[in-house]
């Protein structure tokens, strides 16, 4: 039932624009394999599926740079891409079988956790709005998501070879892969037991350094952002705790699993080894890759990051408080569609954004400026099932003089920059939920 709720999930959004990082990077790598095949590091050319003979945004002005990620995910995406046409449908298509892995391994988490009664709550996992964010897009991070909680299930199973092959994988898909040793850490603290299951995405990380390095010149990418003081690390990390236990209502979740723990103890050794993960996630994302705080127009986050250590401490909660399920129900539902100060990845914020942005692509005057987001989601056909002709481009530093006499402003992920000084009067806006675009006609003095 849980699997099948994650591929009900992906199929709603079947028709979801591409945003964000995926829009630009991740499927145009995956692009690349299905025309030229596999590759160790798909970086530099454009595909041709994204036109690079046409307007380029700033993003891909020099080509596809190289983020230092793995290939696995690339290559499967790139699959799906070469065998169902390359069309939208097709990077959704993509995120089935991960949806059914994810559900198949939450109830068996929970199931372990607490016992088979609680695990038929697993379910309402999959309304945690960052997680159905997730799986209605293609980003890197889905398939780490996925296998977690196999990984967990391999550690509170005791058994090694599972471990370290889910373990394996997930490093392969992203590096963040290589933090399940933390639990297999606990559980052998506990177990007072040692395995040598933790080698295998070490080794794994390690064997992908030196091949990127061998085909590069450098190994692993670096942090986004470290921390500047010992005040701004304790900020950042109050932020990503924020994120993972308080953020859209879970902080009724912590309070649940508190009142629940102290009315009766739950099963020691599983609720330890999945708040460890969750420790381990938090000590790791609020000191290395967390964009909170930054001066620049929208000090976003990627959400996305946190998912995997968000599951372990929802599922850490439920099994703790059964009946916070009713709790996480209400707040994901409330909390679906709603913004989000840690930005678009938090929720469905920003793909209810592109689908207003489609929407408003109906009847364009010919030369309308539209940022750079929704210049590739409106003439890439993979991006959002459309080719719209005739637009003209617009990004953060383009002066009001470079633009015609119509302009599309999306709610979020298109700053407008000095273009707020032109004198724009509204002639059509578009909504979807909480997001929304502006069709503006500039006046001229």
């Amino acid at each position: 039932m849980t699997a099948l709720t994650g591929v009900l999930v992906v199929l709603l959004g079947w028709t979801a624009p591409l945003t964000g990082d995926s829009l630009f990077w991740w499927v145009p790598k995956a692009l690349l394999v299905a025309e030229h095949g596999p590759g160790l590091v798909l970086a530099g050319e454009l595909p041709t599926a994204a036109l690079p003979g046409a307007l380029l945004p700033p993003q891909w002005a020099d080509g596809l740079p190289d983020y230092g990620h793995p290939p696995l995910w690339y290559g499967w995406l790139g699959l799906h891409l070469a065998l169902f046409g390359g069309g939208l449908g097709a990077v959704h298509a993509a995120a089935i079988v991960p949806a059914a892995v994810l559900g198949w391994g939450l109830h068996g988490l929970l199931r372990r956790a607490a016992g088979p009664h609680v695990a038929r709550a697993a379910p309402l996992i999959f309304l945690l709005p960052p997680l159905v964010a997730q799986l209605q897009s293609a980003d890197t991070d889905l398939p780490l998501i996925a296998l977690t909680p196999w990984a967990l299930i391999a550690v509170l199973d005791r058994r090694d070879l599972l471990f370290a092959v889910v373990a394996a994988l997930a490093t392969a898909c992203k590096e963040p892969g290589v933090l399940l040793v933390v639990p297999l850490g606990v559980a052998m603290l506990l177990d007072r037991r040692w395995t040598w299951a933790w080698l295998a995405p070490l080794a794994t990380l390690a064997a992908w350094a030196a091949l990127h390095h061998s085909e590069t010149g450098w190994a692993l990418a670096g942090s986004e952002r470290l921390p500047e003081s010992l005040g701004g690390w304790l900020r950042d990390l109050a932020a990503a705790g924020w994120i993972l236990v308080g953020e859209q209502g879970r902080w009724g979740l912590l309070v649940a699993a508190a009142w629940g723990a102290w009315k009766r103890p739950p099963r020691r050794r599983p609720v330890t080894v999945l708040v460890g993960l969750g420790l381990g996630w938090w000590l790791f994302f609020g000191t290395l890759n967390f964009l909170g705080g930054l001066e620049r127009a929208d000090a976003h986050t990627h959400v996305r990051y946190f998912v995997p250590g968000m599951l372990a401490l929802v599922v850490a909660a439920l099994a703790t408080a059964p009946r916070a399920a009713a709790w996480l129900a209400v707040c994901g539902l409330f909390f679906l569609h709603a913004p989000s100060r840690w930005g678009p990845e938090a929720s469905l914020w920003g793909i209810d954004t592109a689908r207003a942005v489609r929407d408003c692509a109906e009847r364009l005057p010919p030369g309308t400026a539209v940022g750079t987001y929704a210049y590739v989601q409106l003439t890439r056909p993979w991006a959002a099932g459309l080719r719209v002709q005739g637009l003209s481009l617009y990004a953060y530093g383009t002066a009001p003089d470079e633009v015609g006499t119509h302009l599309l402003a999306a709610s979020v992920g298109e700053p407008l920059g000095r273009l707020q000084e032109l004198d724009l009067v509204a002639e059509r806006t578009c909504e979807r939920h909480n997001g929304g675009a502006v069709l503006y006609r500039v006046e001229r003095r």
